[in-house]
């Protein structure tokens, strides 16, 4: 039979293990999505506009933390979406990432924006 000094320790380790548990599974998802809609690419593309776009700029500040980072450009399929992708890789590119850390992925349902998915390599190579 348990005493009431043995519960409150079993009960405490729990708490304990469940808060480890909680602080683990924030370390291994480190994804995180930053989108880009059709209009603010409509703009008028150049060195100087493509850092102030807010997806790009906050994709790339998180990407600095994330070490070993990927980047991976979610387009939507069609050729349309292809290229846009393939132009936002080589802008990240002049930005000073390496192509090596860089992807594209047809999926994204939406044909009006493209997605920029940040996180740990062996997360995003999955």
């Amino acid at each position: 039979m348990k005493t009431r000094s043995s519960y409150r320790i079993s009960r405490s380790s729990l708490y304990a293990v469940v808060l480890l548990l909680g602080f683990a599974s924030a370390e291994a998802n480190t994804v995180r999505i930053f989108s880009l809609s059709a209009d603010e690419w409509a703009r008028p593309r150049s060195g100087a506009v493509i850092p102030e776009l807010e997806a790009v700029r906050a994709a790339v500040r998180y990407w600095e933390q994330v070490t070993p980072g990927l980047i991976v450009i979610r387009h939507p399929g069609e050729d349309t979406g292809e290229i846009w992708a393939a132009e936002l890789r080589d802008w990240l590119i002049s930005l000073g990432v390496a192509a090596d850390y860089i992807r594209l992925r047809a999926g994204n349902q939406d044909a009006d924006e493209i997605d920029l998915l940040v996180g740990g390599r062996d997360e995003l190579e999955q």
